[in-house]
């Protein structure tokens, strides 16, 4: 009984016959016998029109054809072949008359073009195999095929197969996971290097070719395989030995490697089939094997009988070859990370989303840090299970990743990471990674990788830093380099000055540098003195995440060492119009200049902006006056008395109440009070008055007996109020500075 769709194209293809002017001509239409059935039309199709060529197949003037229409025609695609087998051993053509029409059917079949889109792939298929261009340079290849039967067990190869000399290749695979429906195999071995113990797969590899479909018994794929110049002695010791090495309630697995895998134009790679022996009768060979003596060879007689009614099933081959396969994330973000050693500080939201993310992008190893451990209320949101509750999340995140891809090397520190950046040697060994993510949001973990890096003597990897807004709706993230001085407390500073003087700051302001205060708006999850934490889904968290993560990857992808990185991000509540603000901003910084103070150890970090402001006031006194007269002006910045850095974010020119003279420079404060308050206001605080500096024209670059006595009664005067006080001194001349910096302090 023919269905709706059967008759939609019965009704296309009589259309198309009557058009074609005898190109295409129905000879015989079969009804289908019952519901579901197949519609078959039996046609002739005029080959004598395509173009020759040699290699090509050599079709009568011209062939009968049956298309198979089935009953959810047009969801289901039409199947065509050959009424001979004239065709076998040619590409595309399968079971000697099948024709393989679409390389990829889920992408290629177009429902709505019906009859009118296959006829008009058969005319470009039946063209191409008559001009030898099936299988064009740069395309890939169609190899032999094995059709299964049912549930089919699955295969993974994973490593590049052994190049076959001729005649053969004969060996193992290891056996290095299994489970009911999956088995997955690791290195190749040779036939006298398998250990003990070992389970293993026996496997031949050809330097040829096998036919375009394989023999569908053992009986019949020994006679290929002795037609290859294989001895049947080689197949039988094989088997043996992989039926010795099996355990008694699993299948026997062979593999038969063919090249005949590759891009037309290119080096022809293994194409691997893979068939089960069941359990029993692979328990029979060993029995046999085992039964075995010099005197009755039992094994010997009755392996040609076993080969006879030995049955077999046809594996599903799932490739994860090197050779084979192109990753599905080549030329994305991603493919930094292949190979990588990362570093991972916190296994929390961002933390434990980032492993997962890193592992299926091949990292090669996976440091994990957190000495939490996995609560119930976090699986709403972070990346574990009910069964890992009580578990360090570091021990957790370990178990995914390696659940995930286990050629990781992933290892669980489920300690304090204070701890280990207080130890010279554990922070050595930190630091042997290709890049470190802080996933903290923690400001004691920023302020102890500033800390401990400040005067760290040696090179630093990359150090990636993350944080989530209170509603996860807001992404902060910065990457310190090895190159550019200052970590996550240094970059954040300057990623909220950026955002302070940018039109659309205010939202990262708000959120990450409120002037209000923060604590109301943070989530508390537990009655009593919990750590508070944010509002957010597992949905919030891989949007967020991904996108900083690919951003950090781009950045390291660049490997520019002398630049450091900020971005924020935001996810809009409602969609977008061109109207609105920007949902992202990106910053990059060169590094600061870096000048010790003598007389307690801070470390002046000078920003270029302030420099170049400097430089350019003592050119325009040199203009103006002469090169031996002093000048000097106001500088704004922070000063953090436990990380003993000082930040000089800009400076000015002198006041208009100074006095500049070739014996000195008296600095002025009329208009000193407002820029402070002006810079307070629009930084959030974190730009304020920290001193003045001014020029010593031709000599060097410290304090002299006047600049003493003027800092002895700064600190006297009650007008002054501040604890510290910084003189930045710039010797030499504009084109040749000499800067250098002392910090006084009112206890002194």
């Amino acid at each position: 009984m023919r269905s709706g769709g059967q008759t939609w194209a019965l009704e296309q293809l009589e259309g198309i016959a009557a058009k074609s002017n005898g190109a295409l001509e129905i000879v015989e239409i079969t009804e289908p016998a019952e519901t579901d059935a197949y519609l078959k039309a039996g046609v002739s199709v005029d080959c004598g029109r395509y173009p020759r060529a040699k290699g090509g197949i050599p079709y009568r003037p011209r062939e009968r054809l049956v298309i198979s229409i089935p009953s959810q025609f047009p969801l289901e695609i039409p199947k065509l072949r050959f009424t001979h087998s004239d065709y076998s051993g040619f590409p595309h053509i399968q079971w000697g008359s099948s024709v393989c029409l679409y390389q990829s059917p889920e992408t290629e079949w177009q429902p709505d073009d019906g009859m009118f889109g296959f006829i008009r792939r058969v005319d470009e298929w039946l063209c191409a195999g008559s001009d030898n261009q099936l299988e064009p340079i740069g395309l890939p290849l169609h190899p032999p095929v094995a059709y299964q039967k049912g549930q089919a067990l699955s295969v993974v190869p994973t490593q590049n197969t052994p190049t076959p000399e001729p005649p053969w290749w004969a060996g193992y695979a290891k056996i290095v996971r299994e489970n009911e429906v999956c088995l997955e195999l690791g290195e190749w071995l040779e036939r006298d290097n398998v250990a003990s113990g070992t389970r293993v797969a026996p496997a031949i590899l050809l330097p040829g070719d096998m036919p375009f479909e394989y023999p569908e018994t053992i009986a019949a794929l020994k006679d290929v395989l002795e037609q290859r110049g294989i001895p049947l002695e080689i197949i039988r010791l094989l088997l043996s030995i992989g039926a010795l090495r099996n355990h008694d309630d699993k299948p026997l697995i062979f593999i038969l490697g063919a090249a005949m895998r590759r891009i037309a134009g290119g080096d022809r790679q293994q194409h691997l089939a893979v068939w089960r022996i069941k359990a029993e009768q692979a328990l029979e060979l060993r029995n046999a094997v085992l039964a075995a003596t010099e005197e009755n060879p039992v094994d010997e007689h009755l392996f040609q009988e076993w080969t006879e009614r030995a049955s077999i099933d046809w594996c599903s081959v799932l490739e994860d070859r090197p050779e084979i396969i192109v990753q599905r994330d080549t030329g994305t973000p991603a493919q930094f990370w292949r190979g990588r050693h990362v570093v991972i500080i916190g296994c929390g939201a961002i933390g434990s989303t980032i492993a997962m993310l890193l592992a299926r992008a091949g990292a090669a190893k996976l440091q994990l840090y957190d000495k939490a451990v996995v609560k119930p209320g976090l699986l709403v949101r972070q990346i574990f299970d009910r069964h890992q509750i009580g578990y360090g999340k570091a021990t957790a995140t370990r178990s995914n990743v390696r659940y995930i891809n286990p050629k990781v090397d992933a290892v669980a520190h489920n300690e304090n990471i204070l701890d280990a950046l207080r130890n010279a040697s554990m922070l050595g060994a930190l630091f042997e990674a290709d890049v470190i993510i802080n996933a903290t949001a923690s400001v004691r973990v920023a302020s102890a990788l500033e800390y401990h890096l400040r005067d760290w003597p040696k090179s630093h990897p990359p150090i990636v830093s993350m944080a989530i807004g209170h509603k996860a709706d807001t992404g902060l993230m910065t990457l310190a380099q090895r190159d550019v001085a200052g970590i996550t407390c240094d970059l954040d500073r300057r990623l909220k000055l950026e955002f302070a003087n940018s039109p659309n700051g205010n939202h990262w302001l708000d959120e990450f540098w409120p002037n209000k205060a923060y604590a109301s708006r943070l989530f508390q999850p537990e009655p009593g003195c919990s750590d508070p934490t944010f509002v957010g889904s597992a949905t919030d968290i891989a949007v967020l995440t991904g996108r900083m993560l690919n951003v950090a990857s781009g950045w390291l992808t660049r490997g520019v060492s002398d630049r450091a990185y900020g971005f924020g991000m935001y996810i809009p509540t409602a969609p977008q119009t061109i109207a609105d603000l920007p949902p992202e901003a990106e910053y990059s910084w060169p590094s600061d200049g870096i000048y010790a103070d003598a007389r307690h150890g801070y470390q002046i970090r000078l920003a270029p902006a302030a420099k170049a402001t400097m430089l350019s006031w003592i050119r325009s006194s040199e203009r103006q006056r002469a090169a031996d007269v002093e000048t000097g002006g106001v500088l704004f910045g922070q000063v953090d008395d436990f990380l003993k850095v000082i930040w000089v974010s800009t400076a000015s020119g002198p006041p208009p109440d100074s006095t500049a003279t070739r014996n000195g420079f008296v600095c002025g404060t009329r208009g000193v009070e407002r820029m402070n308050q002006e810079f307070v206001a629009r930084s959030h605080g974190s730009v304020s008055f920290i001193g003045m500096w001014h020029t010593h024209p031709g000599s060097v670059p410290e304090p002299s007996p006047i600049d003493q006595d003027a800092m002895a009664q700064l600190f006297a005067s009650p007008d002054f109020l501040g604890h510290h006080f910084l003189m930045l001194i710039v010797a030499g001349s504009s084109n040749a500075p000499l800067i250098a910096g002392s910090l006084f302090d009112r206890d002194e």
